[in-house]
Formats: structure tokens, C-alpha cells, sequence
């Protein structure tokens, strides 16, 4: 699953790929200027916090 947030100078992207890991990634003027990953203890945290947090 992939959501986006936008703001007025980047755009983050989030993607939830059914693990303990959300990848995030912020793209300012279409270049990738950082990426982390959210690390979760469950499977059920991560998809909970996609689910609420993540983008629009």
C-alpha cells in the first residue's frame, strides 16, 4: 500500500509493503532527499499506524 502526504516545498510518501516496516520517502522538486524506515514489533502496529498516520 502506498499513501502520499503533500506540503507546500515536498511531498512524502509512504509505503506499507504487510511487514513491520513503513518506508518513508520525502521528494522535494521530484529528487528523493531522504528515506527512512519505521520499524514496528508487530505486524498489527505497522498496519495501525499506516492506517491513521500515514499521508491522506
Amino acid at each position: 500500500m502506498t499513501r502520499y502526504a503533500f506540503y507546500a516545498h515536498y511531498q512524502d510518501c509512504y509505503e506499507y509493503h504487510g511487514n513491520t516496516t513503513i518506508e518513508r520517502t520525502r521528494k522535494e522538486a521530484g529528487r528523493t532527499i531522504k528515506r527512512d524506515w519505521i520499524l514496528f514489533d508487530t505486524v498489527e502496529e505497522a498496519l495501525e499506524f499506516f492506517n491513521s498516520n500515514c499521508g491522506t
